[in-house]
């Protein structure tokens, strides 16, 4: 085999990989974190473990929460606008956080299965994560 096409093999081979970790992490639960989440009734903090945020977002205040898949969730009140086309109202963050191929199809960010009750505490958690 000539060299570009072991190349162009490899960078495949990498690129499968790179897809199956961040498809097996999001939304990734075991039966602690979810046993956990059951046990702090819906303490916001937990409830992001639970749906699996940490995976993708860094979130000041979550244990493990240092993904770099989506974008830092630190400072959302101080941002004119969600996922760059919702105007940024605490509204428009609980739909965000509870349907978010409903509002940007295609986006990287899944449906989990959020709540509206757990959108609505995962929200005003976010609220409080200020400069």
């Amino acid at each position: 085999m000539s060299k570009t096409l072991l190349s162009r093999n490899w960078m495949v081979v990498c690129t499968l990989m790179a897809a199956a970790v961040f498809a097996s992490g999001c939304g990734r639960q075991n039966s602690n974190v979810v046993a956990a989440s059951t046990q702090a009734n819906g303490v916001p903090k937990d409830l992001m473990i639970h749906y699996g945020c940490p995976t993708c977002h860094v979130i000041p205040g979550v244990p493990g929460a240092v993904g770099t898949v989506g974008p830092s969730l630190y400072d959302i009140p101080n941002r004119s606008y969600l996922a760059g086309k919702l105007p940024n109202t605490r509204a428009n963050l609980e739909l965000w956080i509870s349907h978010p191929q409903q509002y940007e199809p295609g986006t990287a960010m899944p449906e989990m299965g959020v709540t509206p009750d757990d959108a609505r505490q995962i929200a005003a958690y976010l609220e409080t994560v200020r400069r």
